[in-house]
C-alpha cells in the first residue's frame, strides 16, 4: 500500500489531463447523442410527411454543436461572434502556471518544487500556444 502512496506523491499531476480526457470524452458522448435525437426528430419528420425546419437540418450538415465550447478557437458560432480567440484559455493556463510556479518556489508542498517548476512550465506553454494560435489562428478566412 506505501508503494501505491509513492506512485501517487509522484504522479499527482497527471490527475489534471486525465480529467482533461475525461470532459472531453464525455463532451464527445454527449454531442453524438445530441446529434443521434437531431436524426430521430428528422425521421419522425419524414414519417409524418412534414418538411423539417431548415436550422435542424443545417445543424446536421454542418456537424456544428452550438450548445458546446469550441476550444480549438476555429471558426464562428451561431450569433456570428469569432470565437478566433482564445482569451479564456490564455488567461486559466497562465493563472494555473503561476500558481504551481509560487507554490514551488514557496515550498508549500515541501520537496517537490522541481515538479511543481516543470508542471508550470508545460502550462506555461500551453498558455504560449493558446495566444499564439488565438493571434494567428483566425486569420485563415479571406
Amino acid at each position: 500500500m506505501d508503494q501505491l502512496g509513492d506512485i501517487f506523491r509522484s504522479f499527482w499531476w497527471l490527475l489534471f489531463p486525465l480529467a482533461f480526457f475525461v470532459a472531453q470524452g464525455w463532451s464527445s458522448f454527449l454531442h453524438y447523442k445530441q446529434q443521434k435525437s437531431k436524426i430521430e426528430l428528422l425521421k419522425t419528420y419524414a414519417a409524418a410527411g412534414k418538411e423539417p425546419p431548415a436550422s435542424l437540418v443545417a445543424s446536421l450538415e454542418d456537424g456544428s454543436n452550438h450548445d458546446g465550447h469550441d476550444w480549438t478557437g476555429s471558426g464562428d458560432d451561431s450569433s456570428g461572434h469569432s470565437r478566433g480567440s482564445n482569451a479564456f484559455l490564455v488567461v486559466l493556463f497562465t493563472g494555473l502556471a503561476g500558481v504551481f510556479a509560487v507554490a514551488g518556489y514557496l515550498g508549500i508542498l515541501g520537496g517537490v518544487e522541481e515538479e511543481l517548476y516543470f508542471v508550470a512550465a508545460v502550462l506555461g506553454v500551453l498558455a504560449l500556444a493558446f495566444l499564439v494560435s488565438g493571434m494567428f489562428g483566425g486569420r485563415r478566412k479571406g
